[in-house]
């Protein structure tokens, strides 16, 4: 807009002008809309305040703002007769410059915004500054007559629910474009992220073409952050600006930028600049690292696509934290949920654990594959593990989850010693071709993966276990694990066996899992450790099949067999039970137990789940002309002790009959199921076709539980009797 103050005026002109300035020296500026306020210059005809934004340069401070003007009346009014200035509190004004081209005639029942940029002095407050709205007099001389004057802190007031935003014009940057072509960014989501000794703050800028036309950001824009002691830190962009922008489209553009740890709490304004030879110049800033807050344990946020459409949500489902005198695992269920109307990709998310107050960061391993897309109300969970060092609290602890981008597009170097512009990346892999050169032109087409976090979380409501030496444990009772289901895990046996294969004593722990959910759930899968009193360590094998799903309130029998060396049975033992799929080997709980030992006098004989009396026995013989038979006969009490689901190959019982000479002459086998069963009542077993010179007053019959385990069968010795 540019004013000709030569010109002659109309008369028709000079009355209006006269009569608005009557108005002006007789109202009041009062209150226009509800919490603003309203300069009147008649009674259908007024101004606001509007967009007021004060932002922090390299020398000075800029103030932006926008006065709208709200014609109520039946005649248009001409803008070109009012202007408008900054004052401070000491008297200084600053001269306020329009920041783009349009009509200045507003229409009968029409609004319109004229928007202002004032430079004024460095550290200047809001509530030191004032906006004044003058009328231009063509008199003898121009000068200029004061109708009123808004608060810049009551407009910034009213505003300050909104997100920070900046209006960058381009045209100062790049001088092919037009002054209308600006771009209005807003901070979407903020990170901070302890990495390589320094935290970095990632920002997912909103930009917002405001012109007529599509663009792409210049390369000769720059960003950079700015503390209130004029420290400066370079920003990279690593995702997003690139891309063209279309007029009122977003489109998010990711940057990061790496704050010396010692300042991270400081004030930081992100600002956009240009270069003149070295010397900067700031086109607008906004404050950046304050909207930064974790989430909780539990607390779901969107992941975006590029438009700011959300495409699946994310949250940490649930935490644990063992502690233990290596350090403390931390093992983080992370779950992805499909909540919209189409079919989806699942994310590829990588994490890290670290220290809120810095200083630590460990990457956290998630061992699994993943579904590559997610149907209409569909999950996806991922467990990451690591290892913190004990000395970090567990208050401090976060994990920080990033999503892998992958960025096709041209590929813009530009660096200075003042801060960054468009597209240097983070950590990941980049593939192309094109045509090497420096200064901000296009080098080629890339393509490139890019680490950009997507949720941060606190951890200090985790489930904690304190592993030590591990708690005293009563074989049956519940283990306390650090699952994220309801199953209930229990040992229901711990006993030592005799391998005739290869002479090694043989554990078998046998598990009882139990759903405690009103659902059908996925079997765990454990994996389980044995520690002797020297610290040898032995891992425990899974029994070759078992349930892949849990029935709701229903047990499971699973079974895990530890080959052991030569060691006192009697003395205490460590049991570690682990996620087998962390390749970390997270312990999700320790407890102290001690093998179970069987009394071979009495007539009781616990094979979990049965107990089995016995009430009368009786060894029979017969002798034919060439052979000879044995008769075991049996009055057997069976009880199964606890209804639970078992593979019904795992355990049997075993009837030896042995020599004088401890020689086994023959066996029978016995299952707790199926149609050959043992039964609760009298049970015959028979041993034939016996040689003649094997029968003896000594031979004696010897019972056995077998389990079939991956190392072959394993028995366990019951009773004796002749």
């Amino acid at each position: 807009m540019i004013r000709n103050k030569r010109s002659a005026m109309h008369r028709r002109a000079r009355m209006l002008l006269l009569t608005f300035v009557v108005f002006c020296l007789a109202l009041a500026p009062y209150a226009a809309l509800a919490g603003k306020e309203g300069i009147y210059v008649s009674d259908s005809v007024y101004f606001t305040l509007e967009k007021v934004r004060l932002s922090e340069a390299s020398d000075d401070s800029i103030l932006r703002f926008s006065i709208g003007l709200h014609n109520g009346s039946a005649e248009s009014v001409d803008y070109n007769y009012f202007g408008v200035r900054v004052t401070d509190a000491a008297g200084y004004s600053y001269s306020a410059q329009l920041t783009g081209q349009q009509s200045a005639r507003v229409l009968s029942g029409k609004e319109q915004e004229f928007a202002y940029e004032a430079r004024i002095a460095k550290g200047s407050q809001a509530d030191q500054l004032r906006v004044a709205l003058f009328t231009w007099n063509y008199g003898a001389s121009v000068s200029m007559n004061d109708i009123g004057s808004f608060s810049v802190a009551a407009a910034m007031q009213s505003a300050a629910e909104t997100a920070p935003l900046a209006i960058v014009p381009l045209s100062k940057a790049d001088t092919s474009l037009s002054v209308d072509d600006k771009v209005e960014f807003r901070i979407g989501n903020e990170y901070f992220v302890y990495e390589n000794n320094d935290w970095n703050l990632y920002i997912d800028l909103i930009a917002l073409n405001a012109g007529t036309s599509g663009l792409t950001l210049p390369s000769g824009l720059k960003m950079r952050l700015e503390d209130s002691a004029g420290q400066t830190v370079a920003v990279t962009a690593i995702d997003g600006a690139d891309k063209s922008l279309l007029p009122g489209k977003p489109q998010r553009i990711s940057v990061r930028a790496a704050i010396p740890a010692d300042d991270s709490a400081n004030d930081w304004a992100l600002q956009f600049y240009y270069l003149t030879g070295t010397t900067p110049t700031v086109l607008d800033s906004m404050a950046a690292g304050k909207s930064f807050k974790p989430s909780a344990i539990g607390d779901a946020r969107p992941i975006t696509d590029s438009q700011g459409q959300e495409t699946v949500s994310v949250k940490v489902e649930s935490a644990a934290i063992s502690q233990s005198a290596d350090g403390q695992w931390v093992s983080a269920k992370v779950r992805i949920d499909n909540n919209g109307s189409k079919v989806t990709a699942v994310p590829k998310l990588t994490a890290k654990v670290q220290s809120r107050n810095g200083g630590v960061s460990v990457t956290a391993e998630d061992p699994s594959t993943h579904a590559a897309y997610l149907s209409q109300n569909e999950s996806e969970t991922f467990s990451f593990n690591a290892l913190m060092p004990k000395g970090v609290d567990v208050s401090d602890m976060q994990i920080a989850l990033f999503e892998t981008r992958t960025v096709t597009g041209s590929s813009n170097s530009n660096t200075s010693s003042n801060g960054t512009a468009n597209t240097s990346g983070t950590t990941g892999s980049t593939t192309g071709s094109g045509n090497s050169n420096t200064g901000g032109t296009n080098s080629g087409t890339s393509t490139t993966t890019k680490s950009i976090p997507a949720l941060i979380a606190n951890l200090d409501n985790a489930q904690l276990y304190v592993q030590g030496s591990g708690s005293d444990y009563a074989i049956g009772s519940k283990i306390d694990l650090a699952l994220d289901k309801k199953i209930d895990v229990a040992v229901s046996e711990l006993k030592l066996y005799e391998n005739d294969n290869n002479g090694f004593k043989t554990a078998i722990a046998k598990l009882k899992l139990t759903n405690a959910d009103t659902t059908v759930l996925a079997t765990p899968d454990l994996a389980l450790e044995l520690v002797d009193a020297s610290g040898s360590v032995y891992s425990g094998t899974k029994q070759a099949t078992a349930a892949t799903q849990l029935a709701t309130n229903s047990s499971y029998l699973i079974s895990y067999s530890f080959l052991m060396s030569a060691m006192d049975e009697n003395e205490p033992l460590l049991l570690r039970v682990y996620n087998a799929k962390d390749a970390g080997k997270v312990p999700l709980g320790t407890v102290k137990t001690a093998f179970q030992q069987d009394n071979l006098t009495d007539d009781v004989w616990n094979v979990f789940p049965y107990k089995i009396d016995l009430r009368e026995k009786l060894l029979l013989h017969s002798v034919l002309s060439t052979t000879f038979s044995y008769s075991l006969r049996m009055d057997l009490g069976v009880q199964r002790t606890e209804q639970i689901i078992s593979d019904a190959n795992l355990s049997k019982l075993q009837f030896e009959l042995v020599d004088g000479t401890k020689q086994v002459i023959s066996t029978q086998t016995v299952a707790f199921l199926g149609t050959t069963r043992l039964l609760n009542g009298t049970n015959e077993l028979t041993f034939t076709n016996l040689k003649l010179n094997q029968f003896s007053s000594l031979n004696y019959i010897n019972v056995y539980e077998i389990v079939d385990t991956p190392n072959g069968v394993v028995k366990r010795k019951l009773a004796e009797f002749h």
